[in-house]
């Protein structure tokens, strides 16, 4: 491991910013959001850095409507002056001082990118978790250029949960998401209130986790300015600092007493591992789980002993008590996450540590927390959550097509590595054609599989048939953990099963694939594959493991049309890890033939 960088900004003297609430209720249901260039203060030692935002703010106001009520939103498109981010991707390996260039400030050495400095600002917006007929679903080739508008609807006919709306612009998602464009969406109900969760300010606080690099002046004094930065043996951008609610290492003052936290990971790539220390020491009794993804789990559950694991995308709902704290009482949240992040273990106890420039993690730091006097306002948390939901029944499953998708990386000498999902076709045991096929043995059987698509604008094979269940494997080729979200309705976590592989050196093509699958734990595998307690509610996005299947239950149900599912690392997605599906009506399937 190696040891941390001297920290070039003060820790936890920025105060939590909170993002304006925008309530669909007091405008009809009918809101007008500015995609505009703004001016954002990421720290208090930073000059002040040009972004763009929703509303020109970062991150961009959090849409709160209510179950039921249709919610129609103008975005209107007013970007102006260009990507406000440096893109690079030629940079050395390490710096003078040895650290790797995503670990450290500034550019270290790369060239700047012409095509991104050239980006105007085309833009088109995701609501990501929302149940959208598919002409509002964001697909990422319905932009609309500055000066133009789009109006899109909004059903809110589904739980009470926390969403996020983002730019799905196809090729450039990351330097959109990057620049600023993300805001939180929560959907309340009265199931959810009948619990007496906090709902608003001050004990219900959002928390958008993501990372960011700054430039330097020649001086060697960061600019403010914002940059996205790889290097030639990474293709991810890891940024060095964590920023939360658009600040570096912020504090937020806390009574004693029980608080919500919706947090989400909207970071491009860099997944959190969150463990919270007092005095050195985890303190995961105070912290309770009530939901994920898509709303509330059916009861409440502790975290997993290593921290709170969330890919990008992915959201949690916690209650934290405080109620038991004196003033002056200081808590610090730390991310224990290496990058790339491949499910690798590390001890919660010792999250202070956590710094691995190796892993390109310098600064463990999240954010602060800091009791003031107060009311003591504890909160028992309710036993049972949520009824609404349960596993798919076993005569449903039985008789639930499967689709099988391997997640392959493509290894290039001269440009970035193409990663992409195989979709795969069961080759009949009667059918003798040669040529490459991947084989997926389970004890004595076999599957022989081919690969009928790879990229985002091959033919679309998937065409669920609205209200029935399909199974879904998610096969992992690859040596990183992809959090894949499927657009549209949410799913459920089946299983998690470990696997070998071997792919031969000519095995990935641009479209063919060979390789031999094994059920069964691998010799040097070191991942549990267990599903997590919470990971056991509705979820439009999970992560699939190197060495692992991960089989998931999905159902569509309200919406036909042309929909994706793609890998939410954001760098992965736009170098071609997504892919079209279409939800069909069953009157319609006879003729599909």
């Amino acid at each position: 491991m190696a040891a941390a960088q001297h920290m070039p900004l003060t820790p936890f003297v920025d105060v939590l910013p909170l993002p304006e609430r925008l309530l669909a209720r007091d405008h009809n249901g009918r809101l007008t959001v500015r995609i505009r260039t703004g001016s954002h203060s990421f720290h208090r030692d930073l000059p002040r850095s040009r972004v763009w935002g929703y509303d020109g703010t970062l991150p961009g106001p959090t849409i709160e409507a209510e179950r039921g009520h249709p919610v129609r939103v103008e975005w209107r498109n007013e970007l102006d002056g260009g990507l406000p981010v440096i893109v690079t991707m030629a940079g050395d390996e390490v710096d003078a001082d040895g650290v790797p260039v995503q670990c450290s400030p500034g550019l270290s050495g790369g060239t700047p990118d012409p095509h991104a400095a050239a980006l105007t600002g085309h833009s088109v917006v995701h609501l990501h978790g929302g149940l959208t007929p598919a002409v509002y679903d964001g697909w990422t080739e319905n932009l609309f250029a500055p000066g133009q508008l789009a109006v899109f609807d909004y059903p809110m006919d589904q739980r009470a949960t926390l969403l996020w709306y983002h730019d799905h612009v196809m090729g450039v998602t990351r330097f959109d998401v990057y620049a600023g464009l993300a805001g939180l969406w929560i959907i309340r109900d009265q199931r959810e209130r009948d619990l007496g969760l906090p709902e608003g300010p001050p004990y219900e606080v959002p928390l958008l986790l993501q990372d960011r690099n700054f430039g330097l002046d020649e001086g060697g004094r960061l600019t403010g300015q914002l940059v996205h930065k790889t290097d030639p043996g990474v293709m991810e951008a890891f940024a060095p600092f964590t920023v939360v609610n658009g600040k570096v290492w912020p504090i937020l003052d806390v009574q004693p007493a029980t608080y919500r936290f919706r947090v989400l990971n909207g970071s491009n790539a860099r997944t959190f591992r969150l463990v919270l220390l007092r005095d050195g020491v985890p303190e995961f009794d105070r912290i309770t789980q009530i939901g994920t993804d898509s709303g509330l789990l059916r009861e409440p559950v502790a975290l997993p002993p290593d921290g709170l694991v969330l890919a990008s995308a992915e959201r949690a709902d916690l209650l934290v008590d405080f109620s038991d704290l004196q003033p002056g009482t200081e808590l610090t949240l730390y991310n224990t996450a290496g990058a790339p992040f491949d499910g690798a273990p590390f001890p919660a106890a010792d999250a202070a540590d956590a710094a691995d420039l190796d892993a390109l993690l310098p600064y463990p730091q999240v954010m602060r927390f800091r009791v003031v006097p107060g009311p003591v306002a504890h909160r028992p948390v309710p036993r049972e959550l949520a009824t609404d939901f349960a596993l798919p029944k076993p005569e449903e499953l039985d008789a639930a097509p499967r689709r099988a998708i391997a997640l392959v990386e493509r290894e290039f000498e001269d440009v970035p590595n193409m990663l992409t999902m195989r979709e795969l076709a069961v080759v009949d045991d009667e059918d003798e054609t040669t040529g490459p096929l991947i084989t997926l043995t389970d004890g004595d059987h076999t599957t022989r599989y081919r690969a009928v698509a790879a990229h985002f604008e091959d033919t679309a094979t998937f065409f669920p048939m609205l209200g029935q269940y399909e199974i879904w494997q998610l096969i992992n080729l690859t040596d990183d953990t992809h959090p894949i979200h499927i657009h549209l309705d949410p799913f459920q976590v089946l299983a998690r099963r470990p696997i070998g592989w071997e792919i031969p050196d000519d095995g990935i093509g641009d479209l063919d694939l060979s390789a031999r699958i094994t059920l069964g734990r691998d010799p040097d595998d070191e991942l549990d594959h267990v599903i997590d307690a919470n990971e056991r509610g509705l979820k439009d996005t999970v992560r699939v493991n190197p060495h692992e299947i991960v089989e998931i239950a999905v159902r569509f149900h309200a919406y036909s049309g042309r929909y994706m599912y793609h890998c939410h690392i954001l760098e992965h997605e736009d170098r071609d890890m997504m892919r079209p599906f279409v939800t069909m009506p069953p009157e319609l399937m006879p003729f599909m033939a």
